[in-house]
């Protein structure tokens, strides 16, 4: 069993993050992954966009490290209105199975709540069902079907959360 830490996103942690979101999305994305992930999921991206903050909003992420490897990334966002959100989470799929994505959460469940976070918004891909049951375990109700949301022939589900 591994050993997993979880702290804040570090600049550094970048390059390993890109990574794993890139490798974490081609799982089950397979043969539909849009090469404009790779920007949005490119270090530098990552590096710019994971620690946000001004007087009315807040994105951070959170990762799992195993030793100086980075094996999870979750980024999460909170605003004043009171929705948050959770925006993307990835796990080398090498530690699949150890519930790294559940020990991701527990910060991010603690930001949410200092935020005053009331409801918090995901989405999942229909047929991600490892990521939806993920989603469920952690408290998150599916609130509909979005067909060809983000990409031709992969329709998503939206997920709430109630806080």
């Amino acid at each position: 069993m591994p050993r997993i830490t979880v702290r804040t996103f570090r600049p550094q942690d970048a390059e390993q993050a890109s990574r794993i979101l890139i490798a974490a999305f081609k799982t089950f994305l397979k043969g539909k992954y849009p090469k404009a992930l790779n920007r949005h999921f490119s270090a530098a991206s990552l590096a710019q966009g994971s620690l946000r903050k001004d007087a009315h909003s807040e994105s951070i992420a959170f990762v799992a490290v195993d030793g100086a490897r980075v094996v999870g990334y979750l980024k999460v966002g909170a605003q004043d209105s009171g929705l948050g959100s959770l925006d993307y989470v990835g796990i080398d799929p090498e530690y699949f199975g150890h519930r790294i994505g559940d020990r991701l959460m527990q910060p991010a469940d603690r930001f949410w709540r200092r935020w005053k976070q009331r409801k918090i918004s995901t989405c999942v891909s229909s047929h991600n069902r490892k990521a939806l049951l993920y989603y469920i375990r952690n408290g998150f109700v599916p609130e509909g079907f979005r067909p060809d949301h983000f990409i031709d022939g992969v329709h998503e589900i939206p997920l709430g959360r109630f806080l």
